[in-house]
């Protein structure tokens, strides 16, 4: 329990009540309780007619530490609850707000992205506004833009993720993390964006968790450690601000933030050799600009209590340690840059405490950022969001008042942030035209394309191999031998290959990749046929049996991984779109499809076929397909896309062509199953 001074008696109501006060956790009830009001009050804002409202000194210090999502944005004001009006061009109502309050950073979704020139009109109006507020400090512009399952420009160039970096440890070190680092700089800074909320440092040491896995290097501190400092380097090198994530460590939880609040009952010994050690090392060699907060309990670095909005006591999250943040962060590692909070929308902090409370306790606890603390989403939202900062403000000052925050370090946090604005924020000096032309001969240039299938080639694992299907080629020249032999066929006879595949853009994208890569092995084309699943009918037709009969090979394929909210961008994708789209956690949506690959690879096997699988994404989920399969290829690359007007997926490339046997698998799994 963090225990708080009281106030002075300044009148005989407020005399009365401090009278009561038997212990300081009641005072901490009495703050909670204003905090609810504070919350009430800005509800009922909402709703009523807008007034002017003007900022303080202390309100525009406020509005500097706080970064808004900007995701969606509805100009009727009888919306229902939830608006799903992506931003892509900036609302005037979205404009006058940043230049009203001084805000200091905005956050940018999927949603927000949809061709090169919008996104680079999109930053250069959030920067005019910035620079029409009476500070005219630039907006920092952040974005999720790790690579693999976390990758909002979907027009830019994706690469396959964190664990396909670790995956070319044992064969390049860091070598490859550092050019896709240096990439994805390149074409955030081409784009507007000042900072990347990237890289993952989290350790991952527990094969249930959901929301780390395949987003982490591995399972060695030292690896991990070392891919974080080259990728911080490479990002801060083109102008980017680097983010380390999420401290202090989010590796070993099998809850998901957005939905709960985990727990690390790690020793403290285990705590600095394992969770904290990416993070310590990277301050000492890198200097990052940034680092993020877990909403995660550790006990053994923090075991006070808070009383949360429904009344029960609680081990208090990192996000909101003064112990974690300001002792252990900023004073014992001597970390200079920006900490900056995990979104105050998930779960792990909003289900405990309401707004206005959430953010002056990450803010006391050593915070520089409130990250999208308050949700704008429709014109009157504006107004109850300067409210909002307002509440803060003064909740803050209460805390300054009884000695649980100073006024410096408000002071010295706004004035670090500022620094960092002004070391990397460098608004372009040409024209917006210019500037597009700029951006489109950058976001994904062939150059850069063929690095993120370089990654693919080198990443891609085999963990399995049985039947000497590989080569394939080799296996082709048998079947042919049998052929002409028994029919005095060709010798080079196509193979017959039939596939299960999940949809329309995999299934063309996974039939160039044979085509390409049997020409490559100068075999000929093969006949294919396919499976692109609905249900289970669909795999036990007449059709379907008789297609696999005839095959000489059967390939299945899937993106095998753990389900989050960060996959698909927050907390807004728990509830249903009203285009009938359902945004979920659960594997709801892909649980036919998971059973339906089962059971034909199953099916396939008794046969006799000899069976391929493609794996892409976590290799912590492969084991109810491996065993079905004589050859198990994992490439952690997931992404199929169209590129001139062809289905392309680097993962299927490099499974086929380490299938053929024209090129060999490099990749070592980086964690253990």
């Amino acid at each position: 329990m963090i225990y708080h001074k009281p106030r002075s008696i300044k009148d005989t109501v407020f005399g009365v009540f401090c009278c009561l006060i038997i212990n300081c956790l009641l005072v901490n009830c009495f703050l909670f309780n204003a905090a609810a009001k504070a919350e009430q009050k800005i509800e009922k804002l909402m709703t009523e007619k807008q007034q002017p409202i003007a900022f303080t000194l202390l309100d525009q210090m406020i509005a500097q530490k706080m970064a808004l999502d900007i995701r969606y944005f509805c100009q009727q004001e009888d919306t229902p609850k939830h608006c799903w009006q992506g931003v892509t061009t900036l609302p005037d109502e979205l404009a006058q707000l940043i230049t009203d309050t001084n805000l200091g950073s905005v956050v940018l979704f999927a949603e927000n992205f949809d061709t090169t020139e919008q996104v680079v009109k999109l930053t250069h109006d959030l920067q005019q506004a910035a620079l029409k507020s009476s500070l005219k400090k630039p907006l920092i512009i952040s974005v999720d833009q790790e690579g693999g399952r976390v990758f909002r420009f979907n027009k830019g160039t994706a690469f396959a993720g964190n664990m396909a970096l670790g995956a070319t440890y044992t064969q390049h070190q860091t070598y490859y993390t550092e050019r896709v680092n240096h990439v994805i700089a390149t074409e955030l800074k081409a784009l507007g964006i000042s900072n990347n909320y990237a890289p993952v440092v989290d350790v991952n040491t527990n094969s249930q968790n959901p929301v780390i896995n395949t987003r982490s290097y591995g399972e060695k501190p030292i690896e991990v450690a070392k891919h974080g400092v080259s990728a911080v380097k490479a990002l801060q090198q083109h102008g980017i601000m680097a983010t380390l994530k999420h401290f202090p460590g989010h590796g070993d939880t099998h809850v998901d933030s957005h939905l709960g609040l985990p727990r690390v009952d790690h020793p403290l010994n285990v705590i600095e050799k394992n969770d904290i050690f990416p993070f310590s090392w990277a301050i000492k060699q890198a200097s990052p600009a940034m680092i993020m907060t877990a909403h995660i309990q550790y006990p053994a670095l923090d075991d006070s209590t808070f009383t949360s909005k429904s009344g029960k006591t609680f081990i208090r999250p990192a996000t909101m340690s003064r112990k974690i943040l300001h002792d252990l962060l900023r004073t014992k590692m001597q970390f200079k840059g920006i900490i900056a909070t995990d979104a105050l929308d998930m779960a792990g902090i909003a289900h405990y405490f309401d707004k206005v409370q959430a953010t002056v306790e990450t803010f006391t606890a050593g915070a520089d950022l409130a990250v999208m603390p308050f949700k704008v989403r429709k014109p009157s939202d504006v107004q109850a969001f300067k409210q909002f900062i307002k509440a803060v403000s003064k909740a803050l000052e209460t805390r300054i008042e009884q000695g649980e925050f100073t006024l410096a370090e408000l002071e010295a946090s706004v004035a670090r942030i500022n620094h960092h604005k002004e070391s990397y924020i460098t608004l372009p000096s040409v024209s917006l035209a210019k500037q597009i032309e700029q951006a489109n001969n950058i976001i994904a240039s062939s150059f850069h394309l063929e690095l993120e299938q370089e990654l693919a080639d080198e990443a891609t694992v085999l963990l399995k191999n049985e039947q000497g299907l590989i080569p394939l080629k080799q296996y082709s020249a048998n079947i042919n031998a049998k052929a002409n032999a028994d029919n005095h066929s060709n010798n080079n006879a196509a193979l017959n290959i039939h596939v299960l595949v999940e949809n329309q853009l995999e299934f063309e994208a996974l039939t160039l990749a044979i085509n390409e890569e049997f020409a490559i092995a100068k075999l000929a084309q093969p006949h294919i046929t396919a499976v692109i699943a609905t249900d289970k009918s669909s795999l036990m037709n007449k059709e379907n049996n008789a297609a696999l009969k005839r095959s000489d090979l059967f390939i299945s394929t899937i993106n095998v991984k753990t389900a989050s909210l960060v996959d698909l961008g927050g907390m807004d994708d728990l509830v249903t779109v009203p285009t009938g789209k359902v945004a979920s956690t659960s594997k709801e949506s892909k649980l036919t499809y998971d059973k339906l690959v089962e059971l034909a690879l199953a099916n396939a096997k008794a046969q006799q076929k000899p069976v391929v699988f493609i794996g892409r994404g976590s290799p912590y989920l492969m084991s109810p397909y491996s065993q079905h399969a004589d050859v198990v290829l994992l490439g952690f690359d997931d992404r199929s896309f169209y590129h001139n007007n062809a289905a392309q997926s680097p993962g299927y490339n490099s499974a086929i062509g380490i299938l053929l046997g024209n090129q060999q698998a490099q990749g070592k799994l980086p964690v253990s199953l």
